[in-house]
């Protein structure tokens, strides 16, 4: 009888080949972040965006009820009536909720700023706001005293700018103008 010679099966993988997986790992680890983290900041400017869109709802709303006036600030307790959750009436109501800053996790009311022209604005360069993920209220008054007749909303981008409009070098404002 001939002997069998039994081979020996390696039981595992060598370092080398351990070392090659960890490090195309590493590669593709490298590649996706800097992916992952734009994504991050698109999307929170998204939410930005979205939160302008509620201030700008509250306050046509609150035109509605209120004969054509805007709020006269960010802070007009009746005005946060009308945001989602709030029982909106002119002579009081519910307060409804601010919208959450997608940067900070937590809710948070409109800012003031000052705008003289809306169309100005939006052909200017993206300025810089005070506070990063916010959302700013600006009541515009008409000329002829009549009260405020219109108004402006920006958004704070990631680092701490008015978002973008849609053409390069514009600014992001919502308005009834």
């Amino acid at each position: 009888m001939l002997a069998r010679r039994r081979s020996r099966k390696p039981e595992g993988f060598t370092l080398i080949e351990l070392l090659v997986v960890v490090i195309i790992i590493g590669i593709l680890a490298a590649i996706a972040l800097p992916n992952f983290i734009g994504a991050q900041n698109k999307a929170r400017e998204a939410s930005v965006k979205a939160n302008m869109r509620t201030a700008q709802i509250a306050a046509e709303s609150y035109a509605t009820d209120a004969g054509g006036t805007y709020p006269g600030s960010a802070t007009d307790t009746t005005y946060q009536t009308y945001y989602p959750g709030g029982s909106s009436s002119q002579s009081g109501g519910t307060a409804g909720n601010y919208p959450v800053n997608p940067f900070t996790n937590a809710q948070q009311s409109p800012q003031s700023f000052t705008v003289a022209n809306v169309q100005t604005a939006r052909s200017s360069v993206p300025g810089a706001l005070s506070s990063v993920g916010s959302v700013y209220y600006a009541p515009i008054t008409a000329s002829n005293g009549t009260g405020v007749t219109s108004y402006a909303i920006e958004g704070a981008g990631s680092t701490g700018t008015a978002l973008g409009g849609t053409s390069a070098g514009t600014t992001l404002v919502l308005s009834n103008q």
